[in-house]
């Protein structure tokens, strides 16, 4: 595995995209779990993970306008 350091634009570019991914999932998760208690702290965490699928979208333009379409495995 790489270190942080050694990675190039690209990569770095691609673990952003997966960071976003993960988050938006995960804030989706919580919101599943809460919905039926706490109907309003879900919307809140439904909101978080259309901001985060957002960023995503927002990274993946740039991702496919400098390195075209082919996300490298990180």
């Amino acid at each position: 595995m790489k270190n942080f350091a050694d990675l190039t634009e690209r990569e770095i570019l691609a673990v952003a995209i997966a960071s976003e991914e993960e988050d938006s999932r995960i804030y989706m998760t919580f919101a599943e779990d809460l919905t039926e208690r706490y109907p309003e702290s879900a919307k809140i965490f439904e909101e978080m993970a259309e901001e985060e699928k957002h960023h995503r979208h927002l990274l993946l333009e740039m991702y496919e306008q400098r390195f075209g379409t082919n996300l490298p495995p990180i």
